[in-house]
């Protein structure tokens, strides 16, 4: 009687993607087959799946598909652990065997006995086996990658946009780590993401994989931790990467702070053609303005500030000349001496900025001085990793505050500007917005004059952020 018989191969894990050892699985099957005298009616080989991943396997289901015809009498493996890793798995493997009569043989260990009780036994055995090896070899695999992340080194996989890797060590990659810093000061300036994805659009600026940009990809590279120079391992900071930084950890705390706000909205900003939607509050319930467009009677259609809630009562008012006199004043507060100062402490009343620059210049001595203390041989490579895991944690601590009491680069550019005036013209919508949400809040009342003609600039109320 011809035994008709399916081949079936598996490698867990194909560096060269060349399919190797399967090829070598097969020609050491296609042995035994012809040793046994079974005619081989398919060869089957899943490559670079592993059983015990729990990813779905094709031509394993094809085989078990096959054995549930009844067309097969024999199934040929390297060895059991090519055929299953998972106890589940193996017995609806017995079951199905059992079931039709299938015998299997493999290279390595011989016949598996799966129509006996204690053939069975020592199938589950080996199953089992198999089992351990793999999630002890899972358990190393994570407990290295847990280590290599402590270190900052890089984990393997697609390199991330803004880097290249040399020799196993992650450099800058310039044309793209420019781009994530600018992109970065972009969005901390008051650019939405959907400004800076167009951008990238326009300049045929893909990601690592050759795709554009979303909202979603984008923020995901500028929340990113290694691109202020730190490691990160599940979701928590661990120390220094051996990446090197991208931007500084001030602005990295920044983009992280404004990309993680949940009143954030990547909608809001790309529509922006005016200062105040979004920004400006009404007079009457607190709500945030919005732009409508209204027909003049001689005018033509005209943008208005209009609050959400609406109703009765509610302000409306002519957006260009509101826009006018929220600029004037803009301009005014910009061009204060003091304007830096007075921000910072606007920004952080509670904080001491110039104790925590001396604290932070004083760690940096003592790191010195610990390097120092080490070359001389007065404490070991052990104590100088934990003096400085401590000063770092510290210096990190300090940098997250600094960051809150320091001005949006927006109002910084302007701040350094030799005419604030002719910066404010020239500079963006969204950069204006952004200055105007770090200087002021701007209520907008209803009038209180009777008859058109002259606008109301009295409803219009302007709070400095900043005092003095």
């Amino acid at each position: 009687m011809t035994t008709n018989a399916i081949i079936y191969a598996r490698i867990s894990r194909d560096r060269s993607g060349a399919g190797l050892g399967v090829e070598r699985q097969l020609e050491d099957c296609r042995e035994l087959a012809k040793q046994l005298g079974w005619t081989v009616v398919a060869e089957l080989s899943d490559n670079d799946i592993s059983a015990y991943s729990g990813k779905r396997r094709p031509d394993y289901e094809r085989m078990l598909t096959e054995l549930e015809s009844g067309q097969v009498q024999g199934v040929i493996a390297w060895h059991t652990d090519r055929l299953h890793r998972s106890p589940s798995e193996l017995e609806r493997y017995i079951n199905l065997t059992e079931k039709h009569g299938v015998v299997t043989q493999t290279v390595r260990a011989g016949q598996l006995d799966l129509s006996t009780p204690s053939g069975r036994m020592v199938a589950r055995m080996l199953g089992a086996v198999a089992r351990q090896e793999s999630e002890h070899k899972a358990d190393r695999v994570q407990r290295a990658m847990h280590q290599n992340a402590r270190a900052g080194k890089f984990l393997g996989g697609t390199v991330p946009f803004g880097w290249s890797v040399e020799d196993g060590v992650p450099v800058r990659c310039e044309p793209e780590a420019v781009e994530v810093a600018l992109a970065t000061r972009g969005v901390i300036a008051g650019r939405s993401l959907g400004s800076v994805v167009r951008d990238f659009k326009d300049r045929g600026i893909k990601t690592r994989n050759g795709r554009d940009w979303t909202h979603t990809t984008l923020r995901q590279v500028l929340v990113r931790p290694r691109n202020a120079g730190l490691a990160e391992w599940h979701g928590e900071i661990i120390g220094d990467s051996q990446f090197p930084a991208l931007v500084s950890r001030d602005e990295w705390e920044a983009v992280k702070r404004i990309l993680s706000d949940p009143a954030r909205r990547s909608s809001q900003s790309n529509r922006a053609k005016y200062l105040l939607p979004g920004l400006a509050l009404c007079g009457v319930c607190g709500d945030r303005m919005k732009t409508s467009s209204v027909t003049g009677r001689s005018s033509g259609l005209n943008a208005i500030y209009r609050c959400r809630s609406g109703g009765k009562g509610h302000p409306f008012r002519t957006a260009v000349h509101v826009d006018a006199a929220v600029s004037e004043v803009m301009v005014a507060l910009l061009s204060r001496p003091d304007a830096a100062a007075a921000l910072a402490a606007a920004s952080a009343p509670d904080v001491d900025v110039a104790a925590l620059q001396a604290e932070d210049q004083t760690l940096r001595a003592r790191l010195a001085e610990a390097a120092e203390t080490f070359a001389d041989g007065a404490i070991t490579g052990e104590q100088l990793s934990i003096i400085t895991e401590r000063i770092q944690a510290r210096q990190r601590e300090l940098s997250a505050v600094l960051a809150t009491t320091r001005p949006s680069p927006a109002v910084e550019s302007m701040l350094s500007a030799d005419d604030i005036r002719a910066s404010w013209e020239a500079a963006d919508i969204e950069t204006r917005r952004a200055v105007v949400d770090a200087l002021a809040v701007v209520r907008i009342h209803p009038s209180t004059r009777r008859g058109g003609g002259v606008f109301d600039y009295d409803s219009i109320k302007i709070e400095p952020k900043i005092t003095g």
